[in-house]
């Protein structure tokens, strides 16, 4: 005799009980995946509003006084085709927050000197900078006070200064020895050297033509000083953090590395200060220096 087994019912999940359910676990995940994203965001402002007090120290240590406190950077002069070496720190900061995920006005960056903001030993800037975070998440905002959260970051650098030659001191002149000779023949003095300061200025040349990054850039000194106060140094400031010294200067390269991911065009600022036995001179105007994606 064969027996059979008995046969189960099959118990299947209503269409309409899944739904329910998917409905309410959707809010609820959604809100974890945009907190997530929000912290994301959170972590990768506070580092852009480091990285603008940064930069833009770098730049306050080279030019203390190109700085003109909440004042868009300046544009592109129609007459020369160039942009005015005028508030390089802000354009340098405004520069560096731009696509981050924080928004930084030109009032926003302070800029202050101890003693002095002029060029000496001892001299230093402090750059701060002020950024506003906005969260997408309604959540959020009541565990940080609000939608908007500000920043806030200093940096500290020394003002670049450039060591001054000693002027030599005259040899002193032994007294004369006696002779029977009613008068003594008087010891010429020595006509003392002055020296003015010296006028810097440079040409360049750019490749590629069409300013797509790498852009190399070929600079020739036509600095200019009197007889006899030859010019001692030349610092190339090449804007891009770079610093080198000598008359004669290896081609620079420039690169557009958008760190944020979006395709604007970068400008640098070229300046270049020589030094002789009166003092230092900067070029009148920075040389604005376009590198596109």
């Amino acid at each position: 005799m064969q027996i059979r087994g008995i046969p189960r019912r099959r118990h299947t999940r209503p269409l309409g009980q899944s739904l329910v359910e998917f409905a309410l676990i959707l809010p609820v995940f959604l809100l974890i995946v945009s907190a997530a994203v929000d912290l994301g965001r959170l972590a990768y402002a506070r580092v852009t509003i480091a990285n603008v007090a940064r930069e833009a120290a770098f730049q306050a240590a080279s030019t203390p006084t190109s700085y003109l406190a909440g004042q868009p950077c300046p544009t592109v002069d129609p007459a020369t085709g160039q942009v005015p070496g005028t508030n390089l720190v802000i354009c340098r900061g405004v520069l560096e927050s731009a696509g981050g995920a924080l928004t930084v006005a030109p009032s926003d960056i302070t800029v202050s000197c101890t003693p002095s903001c002029t060029k000496a030993y001892g001299n230093t800037v402090t750059v701060t900078a002020t950024g506003r975070f906005h969260l997408i998440t309604p959540v959020m905002a009541a565990f940080f006070g609000g939608q908007t959260i500000t920043f806030s970051s200093s940096t500290t650098g020394q003002i670049e200064a450039l060591p001054v030659s000693p002027t030599a001191s005259p040899a002193p002149t032994g007294s004369p020895t006696p002779t029977p000779a009613p008068t003594a023949t008087p010891t010429p003095t020595a006509t003392p050297k002055v020296c003015s300061l010296p006028s810097a200025g440079f040409t360049f040349t750019s490749s590629p033509v069409s300013d797509q990054s790498p852009v190399t850039v070929t600079v020739h000194d036509t600095s200019t000083a009197t007889a006899g106060c030859e010019i001692e140094t030349w610092a190339w400031s090449w804007g891009d953090g770079v610093t080198t010294y000598g008359k004669t200067q290896s081609p620079h390269v420039y690169y557009n590395h958008d760190a944020h991911g979006s395709a604007s065009n970068i400008t640098y600022f070229l300046t270049l200060t020589v030094t002789n036995e009166a003092g230092s001179m900067p070029t009148s105007g920075a040389v604005s220096i376009l590198v596109k994606p």
